[in-house]
């Protein structure tokens, strides 16, 4: 059993994973049946593991399954519902690699689909699959029809690449016609969905319900409840991108720690150190950042808060959000605008510069005219050594440009040659020193390298 750890997981989750093929299929005998083939394929094939869960890769191989005993019992119906009634002789003449092409994209818009976030899922289902008109679909989710448009575009800007590769081929009302007849049996019916979606409002007004009750009562802090608590941690110089099952992203910078916890009417996230960039998917759920005695309260954005110290940091990209100190303080943040939260104190900082905001997020580290001393401070972040300026008037010596975070040791090398400094390493770790005959200038020494 040591050389199958996919077999011993098999095992482990055996009706975890007959109940995931028979919600997707709908059938219990037939989720068996697709279970049994999954442990066959597994002690015949020893597949190796890849990157996640053994589960997770037991679901897909569960799911790949499960599709391809349904092909094999009705492959011919469904190829006659995907290219249309056409006469015999011409069915005589179908190229091979024509069907291939047809089947591989409907199995891949079917992945597409099936990865996109539960409620942007529906929407989609309803809209395009089951022909309910926008304003038809508002009602039976319960969300109001410009939501129902935010989801489409969602959904769309997923499904489209794959989409256009068959644009050069099939025409768009012929190719909605003839991919909707197949996709269709693949994805929960109408009546499925629209009931989902009953019974979710129901137990939102029972927990609104349940709520008010409580807090008629006295126990307020019953409320909230957190059901599911996980953490998430970087190395030093690794970054982690995580997307939630609302959709919402979260990209975690190097040597960080987030705790989440997801809550009846909240998501709470606890930055304990390093620092974190959110992209919030809206719900009728809060999203709360807390980062050393800060909170951040989302209005709808995305923002980037870093632990500092003695406070955090927080800047905005989009939307805005609200910031709140320990003491009580409290400000609103817009987009392209920054403060710190220091011993309870909220600080305005300089609007960032295009680019400055969030730039760690696309693998960069931005710096305009920055001291030396912060600039080290924040290349030391991705090293595990130490980068010390030699003195104060190094420190002051003011650095420009965009600079890769995957190779700060290339920095290093060349910082020489932006900065009138020498960088000497160590046992004890990076040294940078200006070199005497500048010092006169050294707080007025700037270069832009990108």
């Amino acid at each position: 059993m040591q050389d199958l750890p996919l077999l011993d997981a098999l095992m482990r989750h055996y009706d975890e994973l007959v109940d995931h093929v028979r919600r997707r299929f709908g059938d219990k005998n037939f989720a068996h049946e697709v279970v049994h083939e999954v442990y066959m394929h597994v002690v015949r094939t020893r597949p190796r593991e890849q990157e996640g869960t053994p589960l997770a890769l037991l679901k897909h191989i569960s799911t790949c399954k499960a599709i391809d005993l349904q092909r094999a019992a009705t492959s011919h119906s469904q190829w006659q519902e995907s290219v249309g009634a056409v006469p015999d002789t011409n069915l005589h003449h179908s190229d091979g690699e024509e069907i291939l092409r047809g089947k591989q994209l409907i199995d891949a818009l079917e992945i597409v689909i099936d990865d996109l976030p539960p409620r942007c899922r529906e929407v989609f289902l309803l809209h395009k699959l089951q022909d309910m008109s926008q304003d038809a679909v508002a009602t039976q989710l319960g969300i109001s029809r410009k939501m129902v448009v935010k989801h489409m575009e969602r959904a769309m800007s997923a499904i489209r690449p794959v989409w256009s590769d068959a644009h050069a081929e099939i025409g768009d009302a012929a190719m909605r016609e003839s991919l909707a007849a197949p996709l269709r049996p693949r994805f929960p019916a109408q009546e499925t969905i629209v009931r989902g979606a009953a019974k979710r409002r129901a137990v939102r007004k029972i927990a609104t319900m349940a709520a008010i009750l409580l807090l008629s009562t006295g126990a307020a802090w019953l409320i909230d409840p957190a059901y599911d608590t996980r953490q998430i941690t970087t190395a030093v110089g690794e970054t982690s991108m995580l997307t939630m099952a609302d959709g919402s992203r979260i990209q975690l910078n190097t040597d960080s720690e987030l705790r989440i916890e997801s809550r009846l009417f909240s998501r709470r996230m606890t930055l304990l150190r390093g620092e974190a960039g959110f992209d919030v998917a809206h719900t009728y759920r809060s999203f709360v950042v807390e980062a050393n005695r800060t909170t951040v309260t989302d209005i709808g954005t995305v923002f980037d808060v870093r632990n500092e110290e003695d406070g955090a940091r927080v800047s905005v990209q989009q939307g805005a959000v609200e910031v709140r100190s320990d003491s009580g303080q409290s400000q609103i943040l817009a987009a392209n605008q920054a403060l710190r939260s220091t011993a309870g104190k909220l600080e305005r900082l300089a609007d960032p510069e295009p680019g400055q905001s969030g730039a760690w997020q696309r693998g960069k580290l931005y710096f305009n005219g920055t001291p030396l001393r912060e600039a080290a401070a924040d290349m030391q972040r991705y090293l595990a050594q130490p980068i010390v300026p030699a003195d104060a008037r190094t420190g002051d010596l003011r650095l420009s440009g965009e600079y890769d975070i995957k190779d700060i040791d290339d920095l290093l090398r060349v910082l020489p040659t932006i900065l009138p400094v020498t960088v000497k390493r160590g046992a004890s770790g990076v040294v940078i020193s200006a070199i005497a005959g500048n010092a006169g200038n050294a707080g007025n020494v700037m270069s832009t390298v990108k």
